[in-house]
């Protein structure tokens, strides 16, 4: 968990959770996202976003479980158009961290994170960022106005028709004149 985010950790500092001296109770941290923080991670094309992230942190004796609530917008380009816009996400996510020996740390469990007996903070830098891209749609696409037209860019897809048409090969267009004969 403490991985390669060592380069700007002041800036990562305040996603560090201290967990000696605290109670077995249930704490909320909350985290407003913008597009900087983002540039502390790599593959990454993310530059503006306003995220805010709500974690439920419960200290267990021998274990903690985080609840990430992710809620806000991610700029992202249509896959129709290509132009930006604001994509809305959310999400819940919720994974356990555990302390565990050497090989349990560089193990990878979608629902478990391992951290060091030694360590005394938790990191949630890099589960942060796993959900909010864990939370962008697979397809992104601009949404349609009220009155069910699409905002993508209107010249980028009267072009695209246009070299639809052009690549129609003539033996599917006899095809579908006979198509919609019927």
């Amino acid at each position: 968990m403490q991985t390669d985010l060592k380069m700007n950790s002041k800036f990562l500092n305040e996603y560090k959770i201290p967990f000696v001296g605290m109670k077995n109770k249930r704490y909320q941290f909350e985290y407003q996202i913008d597009g900087s923080f983002f540039k502390y991670f790599e593959h990454n094309n993310i530059n503006t976003c306003n995220v805010n992230v709500k974690l439920d942190f419960f200290k267990k004796e021998t274990f903690f479980l985080l609840t990430f609530y992710i809620d806000g917008f991610v700029q992202v380009p249509c896959d129709r158009c290509g132009d930006l816009y604001n994509q809305e996400i959310f999400g819940d996510y919720e994974v356990a961290v555990k302390f565990g020996t050497e090989n349990e740390i560089i193990e990878e469990d979608e629902d478990v994170v391992y951290i060091s007996k030694n360590d005394d903070f938790v990191d949630v830098s890099k589960l942060i960022y796993e959900f909010i891209l864990l939370s962008i749609p697979l397809r992104c696409v601009h949404p349609n106005d009220e009155n069910g037209e699409s905002l993508c860019n209107k010249e980028v897809l009267d072009k695209l028709i246009i070299k639809k048409e052009e690549s129609i090969d003539p033996r599917w267009a006899a095809l579908e004149k006979l198509k919609n004969k019927k």
